[in-house]
């Protein structure tokens, strides 16, 4: 069936195109003016739209931790933010670590529970490397490892030798590595230490988890790469103007190493935590405002690779409480991370600069998660690629609410907060899944094998 939305301002990382977008069996068919008679005619006027967002680091919890977040919720909550695609992310209970696991969510947990497309990360343990050799890779995005842990990551890689191993498996199988970069045996140091202080307030948490943790471990990563030619690297959630600086000195060096930027660190620091408590204990933890201002002048300048929300809930019993100690880290925010940069950004760069700020999304939330990630017909508003894109209303805030929200866990830091750019309608190849504030359709993702 066609479908024909018009009179939109279609956003691309080059340019914003003022025009219409022809829909054919799950493709975008053309761009520009289009004069014909379809049944099916959606106006845009006045409003923007956007690809649809790759969420490239998400947590979906299933199986095991189901009281957090399970598929359907979850991915209502993206298809409502904007987010059409998303890579789920291994610590589920048991932890993705091996190919049975892995088979489990492409044939039984995701089909016909998912309203937005999937694909899959294959997490790591030390006793379970040999799965890595037996993995197919077009069945999955990359491996994930977690260099530390906390209270859902049991299968951390703290040390350099296993690591080594993994690169090298994953060098000889062409399989891209993400990394979760943080130094364990700081963490442990910091831990041990701060624990005689006999503190518990949230904002310990950035205090036990400093720079130093997040550029350690990203540097020892790149290091372990650089004698294995074309190896690809990818550093999850970076939090840090130096870790950014490590990733760009290295492309410099022609090694393939990219990173991600998260929304949270851009709505939140350190001076939050008086008012937000552990609701933003999220790790790597929340850096100073002077960080802050470098992370968003990265993003203004285009000098990063991807960003992303980390979507990552709790249930509410455990986010809800004073002591940092007890509180596990991680927060929701599928469905308020681009609407959350969108009001950032125009606070910080003016109204007028909106226009590039959507640019920006364009690029790094869609077009290179999409490259990066090797998701075919995914991440550009471009002619024979999936209709998959958000209309988004930026000139009405939205005040968000939990009779909003989607996620599982039912609650946000956003919560009151008031909103630029929320979207209007979500459209997955090119049938329409979200409607001003409701679902209105089945759950129809599909898993997006290389």
């Amino acid at each position: 069936m066609k479908k024909l939305i018009k009179n939109g301002k279609i956003v691309t990382p080059e340019k914003i195109i003022e025009g219409d977008i022809l829909v054919e069996e799950g493709k975008i068919k053309k761009i520009g003016s289009i004069n014909i008679i379809v049944n099916n005619i959606i106006d845009a006027k006045g409003k923007y739209i956007l690809p649809g967002l790759i969420e490239v680091h998400g947590h979906l919890r299933e199986p095991g931790f189901e009281n957090k977040e399970d598929i359907p919720h979850g991915t209502r909550a993206a298809a409502a933010g904007g987010f059409t695609s998303i890579i789920d992310m291994p610590n589920t209970k048991p932890p993705t670590v091996t190919v049975n696991l892995l088979k489990d969510k492409i044939n039984k947990i995701y089909p016909e529970r998912s309203f937005i497309d999937y694909a899959f990360f294959i997490g790591t343990a030390s006793d379970k490397l040999d799965e890595l050799k037996k993995v197919n890779p077009s069945d999955i995005a990359g491996v994930k490892v977690f260099m530390a842990g906390h209270e859902t990551t049991p299968t951390t890689i703290p040390d350099d030798r296993t690591l080594a191993k993994i690169i090298s498996i994953c060098a000889d199988r062409n399989l891209l590595l993400a990394v979760h970069a943080e130094d364990q045996w700081l963490i442990n140091y910091y831990n041990s230490e701060f624990k005689k202080a006999k503190r518990s307030d949230a904002a310990l948490w950035s205090e036990i988890r400093p720079t130093s943790v997040v550029t350690s471990a990203a540097a020892r990563t790149i290091a372990l790469i650089s004698s294995h030619k074309n190896f690809r690297l990818y550093i999850l959630h970076m939090s840090t103007p130096e870790e950014f600086a490590l990733v760009a000195a290295a492309k410099d060096r022609g090694m393939n190493v990219f990173g991600e930027l998260v929304s949270y660190q851009l709505s939140f620091n350190i001076n939050d935590y008086k008012k937000y408590g552990n609701k933003i204990k999220v790790a790597p933890a929340l850096r100073s405002p002077g960080d802050q201002k470098m992370l968003w002048q990265l993003l203004h300048d285009g000098n990063l690779d991807v960003l992303c929300s980390e979507h990552t809930p709790h249930e509410w019993e455990t986010k809800n409480q004073p002591d940092m100690w007890k509180a596990q880290a991680g927060t929701p925010d599928i469905q308020e991370a681009m609407p959350s940069v969108i009001t950032g950004w125009s606070k910080r760069f003016g109204k007028d600069s909106l226009e590039l700020g959507l640019q920006r999304i364009a690029e790094h939330a869609s077009k290179k998660p999409a490259e990066i990630f090797g998701l075919k017909g995914k991440g550009e508003m471009k002619i024979g690629n999936d209709a998959d894109f958000s209309i988004i209303d930026t000139k009405n805030y939205w005040k968000v609410k939990k009779s909003d929200l989607f996620s599982k866990c039912g609650w946000s830091a956003y919560e009151g907060m008031k909103l630029l750019g929320r979207p209007f309608m979500t459209f997955l190849r090119g049938e329409l899944v979200y409607n001003n504030g409701k679902i209105v359709s089945k759950a129809k993702g599909k898993w997006i094998n290389h």
